[in-house]
C-alpha cells in the first residue's frame, strides 16, 4: 500500500513539472544601468515582472541608487488582473554608510 501511494505521489510531482510553462528572461546592462524582464506564461495566466536598476555618483563623494519594479499579473478576467510598482532610492556617504533611505509603493 506505502509503495502504490509513493509511486502515485511521483507521477503527480512528475506531471506538475512537465506543465507547459513559457518563461523568457532578458537582462540589459550598462556601467551603471540594468534592466531585468522576465514574463512567463502557464495555461491562461501571465506573470510579467521588470526589474530597472541605476545608479550614480553625488557630488560630494558616496552614491545615489535607484530601483523600480512593476509586476504585472493576468489572469481571465478584469477583476483578477493586478498591477503593482515599487520604487526604492538608497543614498549612501563617502563611508558607504546609508544617509537616506526610501520606499515607494503604487498599486
Amino acid at each position: 500500500m506505502m509503495r502504490i501511494a509513493c509511486a502515485v505521489a511521483g507521477i503527480a510531482l512528475l506531471a506538475a513539472t512537465a506543465r507547459a510553462d513559457e518563461s523568457k528572461t532578458e537582462v540589459k546592462q550598462d556601467k551603471d544601468h540594468v534592466q531585468i524582464e522576465k514574463k512567463s506564461k502557464r495555461g491562461k495566466h501571465a506573470h510579467k515582472t521588470k526589474v530597472e536598476s541605476s545608479a550614480r555618483s553625488r557630488a560630494g563623494g558616496g552614491t545615489v541608487s535607484k530601483t523600480e519594479t512593476t509586476v504585472e499579473h493576468d489572469r481571465p478576467g478584469m477583476g483578477n488582473d493586478y498591477s503593482r510598482k515599487t520604487t526604492e532610492t538608497k543614498e549612501k556617504d563617502a563611508s558607504g554608510n546609508v544617509i537616506r533611505e526610501e520606499k515607494k509603493v503604487d498599486k
